[in-house]
């Protein structure tokens, strides 16, 4: 049987912003609710319609691309971080235009290249390098923008 008060506890934590499955159980676990528990809350969570894992994930994806301006090579590693299965998000991430893909890794080199202090043009470029890829663009497209910018 499901104790009420946590469960309207986990209503309102999932309905605050979209969450997934491990931060639902994170939450469980910090409210104490046994770990035999858990299962029984998350499914309820689920039928109710306060937890959907395609949902998180679909949000994740375009608000961290769209507001972070993160690459695909990070939005999987944070996905994978989160436990959820490649299968489950690599059709998604495919959708991102490339396009608007390539196009947003170029804006992020024109304004990082400003701000770049370097002695000499290998040095400049090396660090552009590592700040697409911080920023989880892939080897392909780095190698675009960089044809383009320097």
């Amino acid at each position: 049987m499901l104790d009420k008060l946590l469960y309207e506890k986990l209503c309102h934590f999932c309905e605050y912003q979209e969450r997934c499955k491990y931060d639902v159980s994170k939450k469980c676990y910090a409210l104490k609710i046994p770990k035999t528990e858990v299962p029984a809350y998350m499914e309820q969570l689920e039928k109710s319609g306060f937890l959907s894992e395609k949902r998180y994930i679909k949000t994740f994806i375009d608000s961290h691309f769209t507001k972070k301006k993160w690459g695909a090579s990070k939005i999987r590693a944070a996905l994978s971080s989160k436990g959820i299965k490649d299968s489950q998000y690599k059709d998604l991430l495919q959708d991102i235009d490339q396009e608007d893909y390539y196009q947003t890794a170029l804006k992020l080199a024109e304004k990082k290249t400003t701000s770049i202090k370097s002695k000499s043009p290998q040095d400049h470029k090396i660090k552009l390098m590592r700040f697409l890829m911080s920023k989880g663009f892939e080897q392909g497209v780095i190698q675009r923008v960089m044809k383009k910018v320097l």
